[in-house]
């Protein structure tokens, strides 16, 4: 395969950026109006906008890209192909149900494990974001950078789940005595676009981390600046797989963050 870090992904990166506006437009059918909505095994809700925005990417990448697959949190195909889209069709369908605005559409394109075209948007407002390898981080093609706080001057965005604060309150207190404020937000890729941004400074999740969840988020802070482990501090990860918790952060408390993540894990 050629290096991927070489390709020329124009062609790809506008292909994502225009289901990120038809993803928009299907969502917002939908929001705040009651869409309908089932509970998942998971007990994580999906409604109609999700199935339909989902087989969007499916039916268009079959059309578009016929020897690619795609893995998507609803509905996947190829699994085995060199070349994954990775979506997720609407991160933080409560919030969407809800009418709260942190409902994104994320799409990445995965070689060998790695993002190397990825796009978000805002499915609330049509905002779209997106990130290629070694080509940087923009929103509506203004460039994106992470902040330069400082720990005890930076913003983290925490859980929202009252169960996992919870479970992990030594944690999260630890965490919060160490920066200046810490803001539970509704929506993972919500929370990553804010770090891309520079808006916030980091996110730590404890839990599982589906690649649908991160696959384009991670590629979003990476170009913008950031650093991108999982809870271990490791870099060697594969986004077409589950991995074990993830610190998103700008490089300047990442090192921080995660220090307070393994202190934790070695209690």
């Amino acid at each position: 395969m050629k290096d991927s870090n070489d390709m020329d992904t124009s062609k790809e990166l506008a292909f994502a950026k225009e289901l990120g506006q038809k993803a928009y437009e299907i969502a917002q059918k939908y929001y705040k109006k009651n869409p309908s909505t089932l509970i998942k095994d998971d007990n994580s809700p999906v409604t109609i906008a999700d199935e339909e925005i989902n087989q969007l990417v499916i039916d268009k990448v079959k059309e578009t890209f016929p020897t690619h697959g795609v893995l998507g949190e609803e509905q996947s195909f190829g699994l085995e192909r060199e070349y994954l889209w990775v979506c997720d069709p609407i991160d933080g369908t409560l919030a969407f149900t809800m009418g709260q605005p942190t409902f994104m559409f994320s799409l990445a394109l995965v070689v060998e494990g790695q993002p190397i075209v990825a796009v978000v948007g805002n499915l609330s407002n049509g905002i779209i974001y997106h990130a290629t390898k070694n080509g940087g981080s923009f929103v509506n093609d203004m460039s994106l950078s992470v902040s330069k706080r400082t720990l005890s001057k930076a913003f983290i965005y925490v859980q929202s789940n009252i169960k996992n604060l919870l479970q992990h309150r030594n944690f999260y207190l630890a965490q919060d005595d160490a920066v200046a404020q810490t803001n539970p937000v509704h929506g993972g890729v919500f929370k990553g676009v804010g770090i891309a941004e520079g808006l916030g400074d980091g996110s730590v999740w404890l839990r599982n981390v589906h690649p649908w969840d991160i696959a384009a988020i991670a590629l979003l802070v990476e170009e913008a600046g950031g650093a991108v482990t999982d809870r271990t501090g490791s870099t060697d990860l594969d986004f077409t797989k589950d991995l074990n918790g993830i610190v998103l952060a700008s490089k300047l408390i990442h090192a921080d963050l995660l220090k307070i993540v393994l202190d934790y894990d070695n209690v």
